[in-house]
């Protein structure tokens, strides 16, 4: 479970938030009872954590990954969205736990946590699981994954330093509860990547288009920086911000882009009930600071279409923000938008 979406024994269940409610939760949990479902994985917001939605529910394995500027429309600050993830890590949630101690806060909850933990690095740190040997390109990445009792190879099938990252998360998170991490991870190689996470839209261009579902800045930083080396020409990004949720990310979001791409197309997210031009405008701001050429266009078809009509061969287009939703929310309605359609659809039509 997850934003991307529910599933259950393969089949498809519709959610709106990215933890369902408790009762809801526990229903479906009592599904993939009666369907034979042996395990499950899945998100735990820190929304949930703070509302009693994963009440009842005490997990095998917690898993922390990372903690960026995000929601703090919801909690007051940094120290206090670190405190609600922190939660998970203590005796009445979770029975072990695995941190990723290349984070600054994830060295921090190693300190904190009140259940046997684990440790896990990608960047060279000393850890219980690590990935060495990393070799990075376009179409994902090879590493060995060195564990307590174990050394073996592994293939990461999408690209960027962030998935190595996440890749040795979920190997180790399985490890820990009771599966074989090698065949874990050659099932995880076997595999293709994520809707909507650096996913590639192919329509028979010279250039690269990807859509991605960053909305956040060490999002949008992972994946400009994933995105340069996979090009000697330019990366063309189109951003924007949601609305009803934390200002004060959009200037910041908008100064990575203007820092690390060439040229910077702002446009609409999801405004909801907000002013579409007031939260260009912030993103706007922050985009000007750096030194990509910026330009504006409220209509995210229209923003696609500049962003395609530019590209030159080996070019890389980012389309950010939205990933693998199907609308957009203006003023209370959804409207169908779906980002990798309408790329696939400009390109045809350059």
């Amino acid at each position: 479970m997850g934003t991307v979406g529910t599933r259950v024994a393969e089949q498809e269940i519709k959610t709106q938030l990215t933890t369902p409610e408790a009762p809801d939760l526990h229903a479906l949990f009592a599904l993939m009872r009666e369907q034979g479902v042996e395990a499950c994985a899945m998100e735990v917001s820190s929304h949930a954590l703070v509302l009693g939605r994963v009440d009842g529910v005490v997990f095998d394995v917690a898993t922390f990954l990372n903690l960026g500027r995000d929601h703090l429309d919801f909690h007051a600050d940094l120290d206090d969205y670190f405190a609600a993830k922190a939660s998970l890590f203590t005796p009445e949630r979770a029975r072990v736990g695995l941190t990723n101690i290349d984070d600054e806060h994830g060295r921090r909850l190693l300190e904190q946590a009140t259940i046997p933990m684990q440790t896990y690095s990608s960047r060279g740190r000393e850890a219980d699981w690590q990935a060495v040997d990393v070799a990075l390109g376009p179409d994902g990445a090879r590493l060995v994954v060195v564990g307590p009792d174990c050394r073996f190879n592994a293939r990461v099938p999408v690209p960027g330093e962030f998935n190595v990252s996440n890749s040795l998360a979920a190997i180790a998170s399985a490890a820990l509860a009771g599966l074989d991490p090698e065949r874990v991870a050659a099932g995880m190689g076997r595999g293709g990547g994520v809707p909507g996470r650096l996913e590639p839209v192919h329509a028979d261009q010279d250039f690269t288009v990807v859509v991605d579902y960053a909305h956040k800045p060490d999002a949008v930083e992972a994946v400009l920086r994933t995105l340069r080396p996979l090009t000697s020409g330019q990366v063309i990004v189109v951003i924007g911000a949601g609305g009803d949720r934390d200002p004060g990310k959009r200037p910041i979001m908008g100064e990575l882009a203007g820092r690390l791409a060439d040229v910077v197309i702002v446009t609409d997210d999801n405004p909801r009930t907000e002013d579409p031009a007031a939260i260009r405008s912030e993103v706007l701001h922050g985009a000007r600071r750096g030194t990509a050429e910026v330009l504006e266009s409220g209509d995210r078809r229209q923003a696609i279409r500049e962003a395609v009509g530019r590209a030159r061969p080996g070019d890389v287009v980012l389309i950010a923000g939205k990933g693998h939703e199907t609308g957009q929310e203006v003023h209370g309605e959804v409207h169908p938008f779906d980002d990798r359609v309408v790329a696939a659809e400009e390109v045809r039509a350059r």
